[in-house]
């Protein structure tokens, strides 16, 4: 019906032209565009089941070639249940869909250039059978999963628990970060059109549940930030850029005027980075330019080459031959396409080529000369490596495609592929863009002739041109260096081969030595020298002739010669730059324009040749001093140093190595220091970047728990003050130690985002309102607006109370940044902040999606060739392990092989260049312990590091020659070519990272060919069958437990025997136990103890023949082993201070007494050791004096009988011995795995009920903080005991707290002289203490004072708080001694003061700092006599002597006052007083400091905080919540720089957006209002016809005829609402009700009154007597009569609504003035709200205003402002109606 009514109603030429604008706009708004590359991300909550139907379709278009699209997972997963993981990615510009279930990983591809920013359609769906249908603009694959393909799948999705199904786009989510298997580049692009699959295959929109990073709309920046002066913008979604090409501008904004030139000297090339992720990427379509110049003597060189080898081999070369320029290109199908130019264009001007590939079409233009191609086959993309190689490369011999192998040598300009301007990213340090070989020319430098280097005395190039005649030999040549061979040939004389020609310099002279040979025994050598200081770097010309019986050296025109009357013939090459044997006497420098026998050589046919052994072209830039000219740069603060032996770089041995020290030797995080062995945790360096420039950081490391924790510390204070009454904005910016914010992303981001940091609110009246009063940045200036986890404000509150708001940021972090708007400000505003440090967490295992186990010798992983670096680790369990082979290629046999040759030996094997070597690397840790290992190689020309663990080697290669390239592809885990006598790896590889980008292993094997491949670390240790804190190793096809103590046995270490313990709790009591043999004198022994003793006997054994082992400990630190050897006592003494440790500290010390029979080892907790030399040698005959008078500590009974009547017996003591044996105590504490050889003693057993002071529990009684408040616990064994001394606190545990509080004008004074007999105590001694806590700057703590008898010999100790800072002085009469200790101390947390005085000596310190001892002058006395009273808080009336002149009162509270044993403030709140006191009340001091970290462990209150109103800053004394970083960091504390809140700018929109979405707007409101008047009209007529009908078929004809006579009356004067008169007013309007005000703080005096029914009378029947009015009223007509105006008024009905729900009235209006009616008193739940007054309230927090309790209200019979003419507001249902019910 309505469709039909809109039909007609409308053209539908029109509807259909709104209907088109209104879709266009939903599109618009339906579009969303991802934007942030470092956390964009939409996630969505679909109704997916994991054994359900799943799908979804949605376009996108992206600028990168790698991003995520979409990921699935399901949350909740527990713990054993399978993994689940779909996504699809763009990986190299294609589209691949990734399923993995349990171990099964399956892939889809399809696609290319999809990073084209263009629309690409995609939708995949995925049934409950497997099968898996991707499609991608209508072109369609689908595979059938293998995972599900016996069914077996479906049962266990089925059975999964987990069911929050989770679908992320564009990026990850934080939610989904730890379920996602790798981590993805994010999405820069749009996306349009998403729907999700239904249950039932329905295609559907569901809501966005989060999304971040995003904006609506597919927006193009380049509206809004186009900074482009000429050319063209491009959009990246992110950011802008601009392309130059083709407008002779260039620069950033291409606002600069012509184009940058740059000149290549035969070694410089661009490194273009074609991925920024290291990865193939497959395009068809790109666009390259290129203007050269290249001189007439230069005719071959590379310009451009780009590579790949997967899937199939494919390549672009762009390069000079003959002087011609050749453009070759091969998709890997058919022949390469070839253009070359028609004529030589090395002829110094400047030429163009532009090239262009559009999908199958290749247009390529040399100058005017075009050439357009049609690619055939099947391929037709080039399926290129990421780096791109500009005017040469790296070691391009071999490349496929390119018959010329030269640098480039020449000039380029304006050179751009795509929109990047290579040479202006040169300039501009572009990231993606890098020069090689040496310092950028930008021009175009004359470059002549091209010289070739020689970088070392042993480079030489040989000239075979010369045998025999006469010899024409031309160069110029160059140096710093004053010797060296120049030219050097062997030759014969009259037939005698013992002859050779040299050309050397000699002390900066050219000179030329002939050896004619011998004859008849006599040396025929010749020299003759020309020129002088021909070192100086400058170019001389050399002419070396031979002809007509004369050797001629001709050097800058000077000529000089030997003649010679002989026949010469060569027996060699002539050797430039060194003799034939290559050995370091050569020429360093440069030589150019080399000609011989009349031909000129071309140096780049020659550095390519076999003639050049280490020779090189660069410029000369080498054939300076190194060190001088800069060429040999040493890094990392190596120092450079010139020698006629070499030039090298000495490095700090300890932190970088390598010939340019351009190899750190820190980790780069602190999970490759724990990987590598080191699982110390404390202070260390990493190196983030590697070799890269950014210097080593300090951090700290934490191994203690399971996961691995890096803190970074930063220089923003703990309680820094951010707001305050009357304080500015401020704007703070952090500084973290040793790293840069790009740096700080980029660690954050290699830990996967697992960080935090801690964020602690301190406020008083001072809410935080983050993301509004204080915006928070982190190092890429996102801002911070999400609260930290489990983070509940309490300060936005606004309270007047100290309240803090404490939790951890953990996103965009670390925060960099700060800016605080001091608002809402009070007089009592205050707020400080403590940032924590920056810390992040990874786990000590390896990940699962990037590990893989080798369960077969024969299995391995192939990677791509390896370039500049590799890294991984591994376990392994058997040497002879071959844990990777880089293999070589079909042309260049470089090639490097790892395996593990001894336990303690990895061994590289290389083949460089034709040389094989072997570099061994001795470990300190055993490579087959079944742990994990580090391996590490980082190729940095002209050395290659080798790191395995914490060791390294190094490999250095001649300079000039390059390490490398590698062509055969990289093998992890094995080799198909494995080394007789070696094996591939069993066992796990994870971590790989090969060119400093992280391998996702799930990429590079296929589970189904490779079936002894798996993922994860699969080992037979895996379930940890080993008990009792045992270490597993793994063997993979088995396992072996290493037991964590001696006294552990099984092959679990299951039989845990530490647990059978006995403690002693008295010095004098023992265990006896009696051997059945003598093994216990002979045997190895092992036992654990611990005890706070400094000497005690821990055991003493002997037999009848006075055979004995005993064991002791002496001075805390001594472990003494003493047996008979025969009848000489031996000792065997382990001191442990010698490791600057105890053994008396209360922790278990393992004691091992290994004895064999010629010697016997005692170690000490597995480290330290000692041996003697003396056999086992036990007494077969009685000896009354068996030791011949040498002295025993412990001396059994002696029976002086012959040995035939003694008795045979053994006896062991445990513990101790009988105070008639020995004088040495026995042990307080306890013993445990008490072993003899293999057998057990136990223990327990010998313990009986009976005895006393032994027990068989060895409780820690100290160690869960018995002693409270920092109290000292000592270990009773059996109980303990609190030392609360330097606490301020008292009682058993420390806990008990006597505090007073003091005001200014308190005191507390305790009389000596009253009860105390002075003789009685010792005047020598003081011992003062006394916690205090306070906010005020000064005051007097506490004094003691002699009495007044003697006013000139005034003693006194007084103690008072100064500026801060605690001060005590000390008088005995000859003048005071001060000591004074920095704080500030008046920061609100309790100080503990200790004062201790012994004779001259004091000791003076607060807080237990290890304050320092001060000697009183010597001419003081040291007795304190005359001791009259303690005063404690103030100062007595009228006391000015003793130091107290002008001293004020304390103001805060003392607390555990204590003078020598007497504790005034207990005696004062006791039942007896011995003290007076003015105005001191009991009160609880505030607690000590702690951390704040301590704090966030709790819950969030008040914490530590005292109460009441802030006073003074925040304190400096209080010490960093960060942890301790490793030397000190000097560093500024941040500071608030004042902060000028800038004034709102409108935000500039493109006039083409606004034009646009007016005109969407404006057509979306027209379709609306036609649509809703169509409607409307429809529904209406239909209505009123069904109504219609209905009324009249139900009617009797009595009602009808009564109904009819209404309608024909005329309509008495009608309200819509009982209560409410017509208005006479046309522009009346019902007018809504105000807001309710908040409701107050405490509820009203009296409440309101109940509401009181009201009664409705029925309306009366009024005459009519006069003509009706017609009056409008919305939908109906209702007519008026103007006799009937004071009627009371009758109800309006609407058949459309029920009469109890009426939600709208509308009042008649009429032509004539009605007046309004008198108001009357409507009841009380009628009455409007009327606006409340407001006045000061004391409760209210931040002066906030008083509601107005109900008496105050105005009388309901006033008139109401809310509605004009004093009437009342509409009513509905007894209520007052809402806004939206009055609204028309």
């Amino acid at each position: 019906m309505a469709y039909t009514c809109l039909s007609t109603a409308l053209p539908t030429a029109g509807i259909s032209l709104l209907f088109l604008t209104f879709v266009t706009f939903l599109c618009h708004v339906n579009c969303v565009t991802f934007s942030d590359p470092d956390n964009a991300y939409s996630q969505y909550l679909p109704n997916w089941t994991p054994d359900g139907r799943q799908g979804a379709s949605f376009r996108f278009k992206s600028v990168r070639s790698d991003a995520l699209l979409l990921l699935h997972h399901f949350n909740n997963r527990s713990s054993g249940e399978a993994v689940y993981n779909f996504w699809i990615e763009l990986k190299g510009a294609k589209l691949q869909a990734t399923h993995v279930f349990e171990t099964f990983v399956e892939t889809v591809t399809i696609g290319s250039s999809l990073d084209n920013d263009q629309w690409h359609s995609v939708d995949y769906s995925k049934d409950s059978a497997g099968s898996l249908t991707l499609r991608l603009n209508g072109k369609e694959q689908e595979i059938k999963l293998k995972s599900h393909k016996y069914g077996l799948a479906r049962e266990k999705l089925s059975a999964l628990t987990y069911t929050d199904s989770v679908v992320t786009l564009g990026g990850l989510a934080p939610s989904s970060s730890e379920m996602a298997p790798r981590e993805f580049s994010r999405l820069l692009g749009c996306m349009e059109k998403i729907k999700f699959l239904s249950q039932n295959g329905v295609l559907q929109d569901i809501p966005v549940d989060s999304t971040v990073g995003t904006t609506d709309g597919c927006n193009n920046k380049c509206f809004t930030e186009n900074h482009c002066q000429q050319g063209q913008c491009i959009n990246q979604y992110y950011r802008t850029v601009c392309d130059c090409f083709d407008t002779g501008y260039e620069g950033q904004y291409c606002q600069q005027k012509g184009n940058m030139e740059l000149t290549f000297h035969g070694q410089n090339y661009i490194q273009y980075q074609f991925n920024k992720l290291g990865q193939t990427v497959s395009r068809d379509k790109f666009r390259i330019n290129l203007q050269f110049k290249v001189g007439e003597e230069h005719q071959a060189g590379v310009l451009f080459y780009a590579t790949g080898s997967v899937p199939v081999e494919t390549y672009l070369a762009v390069y000079m031959d003959n002087g011609r320029i050749t453009v070759k290109m091969h998709t890997g199908s058919g022949d390469p396409m070839v253009t070359t130019s028609d004529t030589a264009l090395n002829d110094d001007s400047w030429h163009k080529i532009f090239i262009r590939l559009d999908g199958r079409f290749l247009l390529v233009v040399i100058d005017d000369q075009s050439n357009s191609n049609q690619i055939s086959g099947d391929m037709h993309q080039l399926h290129l490596d990421p780096d791109v190689y500009i005017g040469g490369g790296p070691a391009l011999k071999g490349k496929p495609g390119l018959p010329v192998t030269y640098n480039y040598i020449g000039c380029l300009k304006e050179a751009y592929v795509d929109y990047d301007n290579l040479i202006g990213g040169v300039k501009m340090n572009s990231s993606m863009i890098t020069f090689n070989g040496g310092t950028p020319i930008f021009e175009c430098v004359e470059l002549g002739h091209t010289p070739l280097t020689f970088p070392n005395k042993r480079s030489q190039l040989i000239l075979n041109e010369w045998t025999t005649g006469e010899l024409n030999l031309k160069f110029t040549f160059r140096t710093s260096f004053p010797d060296g061979i120049l030219v050097h040939a062997l030759i014969s004389i009259d037939d005698t081969p013992d002859g050779f020609l040299n050309v050397h310099m000699v002390n900066g002279s050219l000179e030329l030595q002939v050896d004619l040979g011998t004859n008849g025994g006599t040396n025929r050598q010749k020299a003759v020298n020309v020129g002088t200081s021909l070192h100086n770097t400058a170019w001389h010309d050399v002419h070396l002739a031979i002809r007509s019986g004369n050797i001629l050296l001709t050097v800058d025109g000077r000529m000089v010669g030997i003649p010679h009357k002989h026949s010469m013939v060569s027996r060699s090459a002539i050797y430039l730059g060194s003799d034939v044997s290559g050995a370091n006497t050569g020429f360093e420098g440069c030589m150019r324009q080399i000609h011989i026998q009349g031909n000129t050589l071309s140096p780049l046919k020659v550095i390519n040749s076999d003639m050049a052994n280490g020779v090189t072209i660069d410029g000369c830039q080498i054939a300076l001093n190194p060190c001088a000219s800069g060429e040999l740069e040493c890094e990392n603060g190596g120092a450079c140093t010139h020698e006629t032996n070499g030039t090298k770089c000495t490095c700090n041995a300890k932190e970088y190595t390598g010939s340019r020290c351009q190899f750190p030797l820190f980790k780069k995080s602190c999970a490759d220091y724990y990987r590598a062995g080191d699982r110390e945790s404390g202070p260390k360096r990493i190196d983030v970047d590697g070799s890269g420039p950014v210097p080593a950081a300090h951090v700290m490391c934490d191994f203690s728990t399971g996961r691995l924790k890096t803190t970074i510390e930063h220089n923003f204070k703990a309680k820094t003050l951010l707001r305050s009454y009357g304080g500015p904005h401020l704007d703070f910016k952090l500084q973290y130690r040793d790293m840069t914010p790009e740096l700080l992303a980029a660690f954050v981001k290699h830990s996967s985002g697992n960080c935090r940091q801690l964020f602690s609110y301190w406020c008083y009246e001072s809410p935080i309102r983050l993301g509004k009063f204080t915006r928070v940045y982190g190092p890429t200036d996102n801002e911070i607006s999400e609260y930290p986890d489990r983070f509940k404000t309490q300060c936005n509150g606004n309270r007047q109370t100290w309240q803090q708001d404490i939790g951890y940021m953990t996103r965009n972090l670390p925060i960099t940044r700060m800016r605080v708007l001091n608002k809402k400000q009070t007089e009592f505003t205050r707020a400080t902040l403590t940032l924590g440090p920056l810390e992040c967490f990874e786990s000590a295992a390896a990940s699962k999606p990037n590990t893989v186990t080798f369960f077969t010798p024969e299995s391995y992983l192939t990677l791509t060739p390896l370039k500049k670096s590799l890294s991984f680790i591994f376990r392994a369990s058997a040497v002879g392990n071959v844990v990777f082979h880089q293999m070589r290629g079909d042309k260049i046999p470089n090639s490097i092989l790892g395996y593990i040759a001894e336990e303690n030996l990895f061994t590289f094997e290389t083949n460089l260049n034709g040389k094989t070597d072997e570099v061994s690397v001795a470990t300190t840790r055993s490579m087959i312990d079944g742990e994990w290992h580090t391996i590490t190689i980082d190729i940095n020309e002209p050395d290659i590091l080798f790191i395995v663990d914490n060791d390294s080697e190094i490999l250095s290669v001649p300079i000039g020659q390059s390490i490398g390239p590698f062509r055969g592809r990289l093998r992890l885990g094995g080799t198909p070519e494995v080394p007789a006598g070696k094996e591939g790896l069993m066992g796990c590889i994870s971590a790989v990272t090969k060119d400093s980008v992280d391998i996702f292993l799930y990429d590079f094997y296929n589970e189904f060919k490779q079936d002894a491949i798996q993922p994860g670390c699969k080992s037979k240790c895996a379930k940890n069958p080993c008990k009792n804190g045992a270490q597993c190793v793994d063997k993979w096809t088995s396992y072996e437990c290493v037991c964590a103590h001696p006294a552990q046995k099984g092959k679990n270490c299951e039989i845990d025997n530490t647990k059978d313990m006995v403690s002693f709790s008295e010095p004098t009591v023992h265990l006896e136990y009696t051997p059945s043999s003598t093994e216990f004198l002979t045997s190895n022994l092992h036992l654990s103890f611990r005890t706070y003793q400094s000497d005690a006997l821990i055991f003493y054994a002997n037999d009848h023949l006075h055979n004995f082992v005993q064991l002791e400990l002496m001075d805390s630190a001594v472990l003494i082993f003493k047996y008979n050897s025969g009848r000489q006592i031996v000792e065997v003494m382990v001191d442990s201070r010698d490791e600057a440790m105890l053994l008396n500290d209360g922790a278990w010390v393992d004691v091992s007494i290994e004895r064999d029979a010629e010697i016997t080892v005692l170690k000490v907790n597995g480290e330290m050791m000692q041996e003697a030399g003396e056999p086992v040698n036990l007494l077969t005959q009685y000896h009354d004096d068996p030791f011949n008078g040498a002295e025993e500590t412990v001396m059994p009974p002696r029976v002086f009988v012959s040995s035939d009547k003694v008795d045979n017996y053994t006896l062991a003591l445990i513990g101790g011995a009988p105070d008639l044996m020995t004088s040495l105590p026995g042990l307080q504490g306890c013993i445990r795995g008490f072993m003899i050889g293999d057998e057990h003693l136990p223990l327990k057993p010998l313990a009986t009920r009976k005895m006393q002071g032994v027990s068989t529990q060895c409780t820690d009684n100290c160690a869960q903080g018995a002693c409270q408040n920092n109290g000292e616990c000592t270990e009773l064994w059996s109980s303990f005991r609190c030392n609360c001394t330097s606490t301020s606190y008292s009682g058993r545990l420390c806990s008990k707290d006597v505090g007073a509080n003091f005001q200014s004008a308190s005191l507390l004074v305790y009389p000596f002289t009253l009860y105390e007999d002075e003789s009685d105590k010792s005047t020598e001694m003081d011992s003062l203490t006394f916690g205090f806590s306070t906010e005020t700057d000064s005051g007097v703590l506490a004094y003691i004072r002699s009495d007044d008898e003697q006013q000139d010999m005034d003693k006194s100790i007084v103690v008072k708080l100064m500026d801060g800072n605690v001060e005590a002085s000390v008088d005995f009469g000859n003048g005071p001694t001060t000591i004074s200790i920095e704080g500030p101390f008046n920061d609100g947390y309790r100080h503990v003061v200790a004062f201790k005085r012994f004779g001259n000596r004091i000791l003076f310190d607060v807080d237990n700092q290890d304050g320092n001892f001060t000697t009183l002058t010597d001419a003081s006395p040291v007795q304190f006599t005359r001791r009259a009273a303690l005063v404690a808080g103030g100062v007595e009336y009228n006391v000015t002597r003793f130091g107290l002149d002008g001293a004020g009162g304390f103001q805060g509270c003392i607390a555990g006052l204590d003078y020598n044993g007497i504790k005034p403030l207990e005696l004062l709140f006791g039942a007896y007083a011995p003290s007076d006191s003015i105005g001191v009340s009991k009160a609880q001091c505030a607690m000590l400091k702690m951390d704040e970290s301590e704090s966030s462990d709790g819950d969030n209150g008040d914490g530590d905080m005292t109460s009441g109103k802030p006073a003074g800053s925040g304190s400096s004394h209080s010490r960093s919540s960060q942890s301790g970083i490793s030397s000190e960091w000097n560093v500024k504390p941040a500071e608030g720089v004042e902060y000028v809140e800038p004034k709102k700018q409108k935000t500039k929109i493109d006039p083409e957006i606004i034009k646009y979405s007016i005109i969407a707007a404006c057509a979306l409101v027209i379709l609306l209002l036609l649509v809703l008047i169509i409607r409307m009209a429809c529904k209406l007529k239909q209505n009123d016809k069904e109504e219609e009908a209905a009324t009249m078929e139900e009617m009797t004809p009595l009602r009808r005829k009564d109904l009819e006579q209404i309608d024909a009356a005329p309509t008495r004067n009608r309200t819509l609402a009982e209560g409410v008169p017509v208005s006479n007013s046309n522009s009346y309007t019902p007018v809504p009700r105000e807001d309710p005000q908040p409701l107050p703080s405490q509820p009203p005096s009296q409440p309101p009154p109940s509401p009181q029914p009201q009664q409705q009378q029925p309306p009366q029947p009024q005459q009519v007597q006069s003509e009706p009015q017609v009056v409008a009223t919305g939908q109906f007509t209702v007519e008026a009569s103007p006799e009937l105006k004071d009627e009371p008024p009758i109800p309006m009905i609407d058949d459309d609504v029920d009469d109890d729900e009426i939600t709208e009235a509308t009042p008649l209006t009429s032509n004539e003035d009605i007046p309004p009616p008198v108001p009357t008193s409507a009841p009380p739940h009628l009455t409007p709200p009327q606006p409340k007054k407001d006045i000061p309230s004391e409760d209210a927090p931040n002066g906030h205003e008083k509601d107005v309790p109900s008496e105050s209200v105005p009388s309901e019979s006033a008139p109401s402002e809310s509605a004009p003419n004093g009437h009342k507001p509409l009513v509905k249902n007894d209520s007052i109606l809402s806004e939206s019910e009055t609204a028309v």
